[in-house]
């Protein structure tokens, strides 16, 4: 399978980056420009993101990989992935590498590279930006129990009902501004 050629590539290869005077997300950035420079010496059918807001940031064998980087230093990560109006519509499947690493360390802690619809529901939410948000709640947790045990048609059953839900509940925040907004008007 692809994603596990992906991974093992990964894995072999990827080393922790020059990290001098980079903050966080220089960091996480340059361990994606890494990954992506791998991908493409070694997999001869890869290109790069269509622009800063692809789903994807490289393309391999048609299909789209999105690299995810979790700094264990930090505390507290809810790491966004996709608006749910695109993932209703993906013309190719998506694959997400998470990349674990240790800022403090200087080091690659892991590589887990999974189709979307492997993910586990228990850690996923829809929040408002956008259409709607899909993240990961807690990235430790996540690491925990990353994989979900059902099928594909379940699991977009699964999003079905959780955008369902998070519309309803969207639609109730505005009609409850839209009162306070009544109520205070000018006299």
């Amino acid at each position: 399978m692809l994603k596990d050629e992906i991974e093992e590539c990964l894995l072999q290869k990827l080393i922790y980056p020059d990290d001098t005077q980079l903050y966080q997300r220089g960091i996480a950035d340059k361990i994606e420009q890494e990954c992506n420079r791998i991908l493409v010496n070694s997999f001869n059918k890869t290109e790069l993101a269509r622009s800063r807001r692809s789903v994807e940031d490289i393309t391999v064998n048609d299909y789209y990989v999105d690299h995810k980087t979790s700094d264990v230093s930090l505390k507290f990560k809810m790491p966004n992935l996709i608006s749910i109006d695109r993932l209703k519509r993906l013309d190719k499947p998506l694959l997400y590498n998470f990349v674990k690493y240790d800022s403090h360390q200087k080091k690659i802690l892991g590589i887990m590279v999974l189709d979307v619809y492997e993910l586990n529901w228990e850690h996923l939410k829809i929040e408002n930006l956008g259409a709607g948000q899909l993240q990961i709640k807690n990235m430790e947790d996540f690491y925990q129990s990353p994989k979900s045990n059902i099928s594909k048609e379940e699991w977009l059953n699964e999003l079905h009902q959780n955008a369902i839900s998070f519309y309803n509940k969207l639609l109730g925040k505005t009609q409850r501004r839209i009162q306070a907004w009544k109520v205070s008007l000018p006299q």
